[in-house]
């Protein structure tokens, strides 16, 4: 098999290395897309991760794999997964001599029968390359619509993850207000009121009832406490290595602050029903399309150029 293999911070490389045996209850997927996501693949190309300290190299990155089954252990029935089943993979197992986290970009694997999320016919591989960052999405926004309310809502931040919140707060039946500083990523987005931000001021200010922060950048924080009316709340969304607001503004807008964190069984639930049913807008967030046989290509694409909201690795 092959991988995409991160050897130091800024080192990257593809790599031969031995598939891991089956065993009575693996699942053997060969893959056809995967995606390199912008903030956790970055930080980890970059040598640092929050909450990981102890974050070591080499290791293959990468958590957003699509592929089909094509072996299934002795023991897994064919309720479970059959071959030719459409999976997603949120990362994959183990390898030896790689530091185990992630482990997504490969050219085929082997999984415990457990980890696999079969695909429905009714979704293709580009969107199922969403589900893990729908996932976030949703599970960063599933609460903030109160049934028979319709609160303002500004979504700063239109990678992925925000613009798969706003879609997401529309069918909770917010009033959604998206806003980027890159004018193609607000053109892709849908919701009721956009904004394509060249300086602080616009963005107004004591509007809405909830700021969720999707940006990754901490700089945005006092621009959501600004933009928020007394006693709003602050949704935080993004990937930190830290967070830092001015306290004053907070403190007499008396604002709430939360963090949204990982995605759960019930998330994922909802985030294949949500996909599968809005396949045809969703597709055209994939934006890039390159071989894994040319990571450093890739990696520079997918973390540098502004107009690459998602890029699909063909293997």
């Amino acid at each position: 098999m092959e991988a995409i293999v991160i050897y130091a911070p800024h080192e990257i490389g593809l790599q031969t290395i031995p598939l891991p045996p089956m065993t009575p209850t693996s699942v053997r997927v060969a893959t056809r897309l995967t995606s390199i996501s912008a903030g956790t693949e970055r930080m980890t190309l970059e040598g640092r991760l929050p909450g990981m300290p102890q974050l070591r190299y080499p290791l293959i990155p990468g958590y957003e794999t699509v592929g089909v089954v094509v072996e299934v252990g002795e023991d897994v029935s064919p309720e479970q997964f059959q071959v030719g089943d459409r999976v997603f993979l949120p990362g994959t197992i183990r390898y030896e001599g790689f530091f185990s986290v992630f482990g997504g970009q490969v050219s085929e694997s082997v999984n415990d029968v457990t980890r696999p999320i079969k695909i429905s016919s009714n979704m293709t591989d580009e969107t199922a390359l969403l589900l893990a960052l729908g996932a976030t999405a949703w599970h960063g926004v599933r609460d903030l619509v109160a049934a028979g309310s319709r609160p303002s809502v500004l979504v700063l931040g239109q990678g992925i993850v925000g613009q798969l919140a706003a879609r997401m707060l529309t069918h909770l039946g917010a009033e959604v207000t998206i806003a980027d500083t890159i004018a193609f990523r607000v053109g892709l987005g849908e919701a009721d009121h956009f904004i394509v931000v060249n300086q602080e001021s616009d963005i107004p200010s004591d509007t809405y009832d909830v700021v969720v922060e999707a940006t990754g950048n901490i700089a945005c924080f006092d621009t959501a406490v600004r933009a928020l009316k007394k006693r709003g709340h602050l949704r935080s969304l993004g990937f930190y290595e830290e967070i830092r607001l001015a306290f004053g503004p907070a403190f007499i807008k008396e604002i709430r602050l939360d963090i949204a964190g990982e995605w759960d069984a019930d998330d994922m639930t909802f985030t294949l029903r949500f996909l599968a049913d809005h396949d045809a807008q969703l597709r055209q967030l994939i934006t890039h399309q390159l071989p894994a046989r040319e990571p450093q290509r890739a990696y520079t694409v997918a973390l540098r150029d502004p107009e690459c909201l998602k890029i699909a690795l063909t293997w």
